[in-house]
């Protein structure tokens, strides 16, 4: 599962770079507005691309199987998703980490936000826009070579300590940067936060992939990682929305980081407690 994960987050990371690229390339060659189009229309080319490329899969290959497939009403399908919602629940360390995995992108999720704010109306002249994109462009690239390393590291972390623990760590780690963002806020701990918020988050996330992959029987797993998404997403939405609350129009703010953190810590320290969230290798992890 981590090869897909670190494929693909080295891919977002060149598509930020080629996307910088390119509009710096057209900066003051044409209009604003015109640069925004060219990169629209190179996006929705990528995606044809990848359209054209999918259509190479047949059909079986993805599945169901013939024999797989059944007509259900949208009632069955919520009914399929509570099924798996509960049985999830008796699989214990793998419902803790996905709540943790919930919480850590929620988290990174109002990084962004304020990050976005940062870069647009307190590091750079409100007035000159471009600046800010430039500087948002570059701190979300450094978050993305994090996420990529934090994927490839990953593995080795879990061999060292075991999935349980390995996620922990990642989960303190991430809580780090985040603290120091809440008593000096400038460029340089901004894009640090980024980038090891993003590294420890993703140990967190495809850690956690591969116990709940391993723990959940197929009858049951399709069911379980829709849960699974769900739970993701709405820790997403819940960090934009704190974020928002949250946030001046300046994006300076030291109680956002510092509440950021200290979430992280208590989930580390209550839901991952190792006599709760115990190791793959040994129960003190």
């Amino acid at each position: 599962m981590e090869i897909p994960v670190i494929v693909g987050g080295g891919l977002v990371v060149i598509g930020v770079g080629i996307g910088i690229g390119i509009r710096g390339l057209l900066e003051g060659r044409v209009s604003a507005n015109q640069a925004d189009g060219i990169l629209i229309l190179v996006s929705a080319t990528t995606f044809l691309i990848a359209g054209l490329l999918a259509l190479r899969i047949k059909r079986e290959q993805l599945g169901p199987l013939p024999h797989e497939v059944k007509k259900q009403s949208v009632a069955a399908a919520y009914q399929e998703m509570i099924e798996g919602a509960r049985f999830l629940y008796r699989i214990r360390d793998c419902f803790r980490g996905i709540i943790a995995t919930a919480v850590q992108r929620g988290g990174l999720t109002a990084l962004v936000l304020m990050a976005l704010l940062l870069n647009r109306n307190t590091f750079n002249d409100p007035s000159d826009p471009e600046a800010g994109l430039a500087g948002f462009a570059f701190a979300i690239t450094v978050a993305g070579i994090g996420i990529t390393i934090g994927a490839i590291i990953a593995p080795f972390g879990v061999q060292r300590f075991g999935r349980h623990a390995w996620i922990r760590y990642s989960l303190y780690a991430s809580a780090v940067l985040p603290i120091a963002l809440a008593f000096e806020q400038n460029q340089f701990f901004l894009v640090a936060t980024g980038f090891f918020a993003g590294m420890a988050g993703q140990g967190v996330k495809v850690t956690n992939d591969a116990l709940v992959q391993s723990k959940i029987v197929d009858e049951y797993r399709g069911r379980v990682f829709a849960v699974y998404d769900v739970m993701v997403n709405a820790g997403i939405v819940s960090g934009a929305i704190i974020a928002a609350f949250i946030l001046p129009a300046d994006g300076v703010s030291a109680v956002l980081p510092a509440l950021i953190a200290l979430i992280y810590v208590l989930v580390a320290l209550v839901l991952l407690r190792p006599q709760q969230f115990n190791s793959d290798f040994n129960s003190g992890s």
